[in-house]
C-alpha cells in the first residue's frame, strides 16, 4: 500500500515498473527518471505499452534535472569575487 500512499500525498500518477532484480513497482515520473539514470529499470509502461530500457527510445535527462540537491534559486555568479585583492 506504499505506492498508493505516495500517489495520494503527491498527487502525480505512478508509473508501473519492472526493476533489473524482477521486483514490479510503482514510481512518480521523477523518481522513476532517477532509477533510469542509474540503470536500475529493466522496463517501464507507457500509455502506447510496455518500454524495454535499451531496446526502445528512452529520452534523456540531466541527474541535476531530475533530482537537485539545491531547490532554491541559483546564487552562484551573481556576485564579483576578485581573485586579488582583500575581501
Amino acid at each position: 500500500m506504499a505506492e498508493w500512499n505516495m500517489e495520494k500525498s503527491t498527487g502525480q500518477p505512478l508509473i508501473d515498473t519492472i526493476m533489473k532484480d524482477g521486483s514490479f513497482h510503482h514510481f512518480p515520473a521523477r523518481v522513476l527518471d532517477v532509477l533510469l539514470t542509474k540503470d536500475h529499470v529493466l522496463k517501464f509502461k507507457r500509455s502506447s505499452g510496455w518500454v524495454t530500457v535499451g531496446a526502445d527510445p528512452v529520452r534523456a535527462k540531466h541527474r541535476e534535472d531530475v533530482c537537485p540537491i539545491y531547490f532554491g534559486p541559483e546564487r552562484r555568479g551573481y556576485r564579483n569575487h576578485s581573485r586579488s585583492g582583500a575581501h
